[in-house]
């Protein structure tokens, strides 16, 4: 309730307008966190659109700059690039409007799609240990989908197959 009554049409308004300066494009309704205020004030979200004069607005691709902080900003929370694909960048299609290929993308926002190989030592020594814990209560290797870090596995090793032949290695080893 206390959100409702700093949330007027004319902040909406504001905010609306700005967002569209800044991403170059109307809002999504699920990336806009004031929608359902905004659609109880103005009665829709097209009345909402109306009143901030962006019902007109056909553009309908985000700036290249949002889009490169935005990534840079998913990468943060996650500690890694995201992986291509609306999964992990939810604007994956709108990437696609300006690059060839993610990793061009990643490049272009200062990311790599792969950690560099003496990158993040103890994370790939923590992965294969959990791995290998998993591997011993399973009686088998376990497959990629049955791994929830595959994401973090795939940046740090490049590949599943690479990860395995990492655990060999380590088994060898001892």
């Amino acid at each position: 309730m206390a959100e409702e009554a700093i949330v007027t049409k004319e902040v909406i308004i504001a905010e609306l307008q700005q967002l569209v300066a800044t991403q170059g494009r109307v809002p999504r309704q699920s990336m806009y966190e004031h929608f359902k205020i905004a659609c109880r004030l103005f009665g829709s979200w097209q009345e909402a659109l109306r009143a901030a004069g962006l019902e007109k607005v056909q553009r309908r691709v985000y700036k290249e700059a949002f889009l490169i902080e935005e990534v840079q900003r998913i990468a943060k929370e996650l500690g890694r690039p995201p992986i291509s694909g609306p999964y992990e960048f939810p604007l994956y299609m709108s990437v696609m409007e300006y690059y060839d290929s993610w990793e061009a993308f990643l490049a272009r926002a200062g990311l790599k799609k792969f950690a560099e190989a003496e990158e993040g030592q103890a994370i790939k020594d923590k992965l294969i240990d959990d791995v290998s814990e998993m591997e011993q209560i399973m009686r088998r290797f376990p497959t990629m989908s049955e791994c929830q870090d595959f994401r973090l596995i795939r940046y740090y090793f490049g590949s599943w197959k690479n990860f395995k032949a990492a655990c060999e290695l380590r088994k060898a080893a001892k």
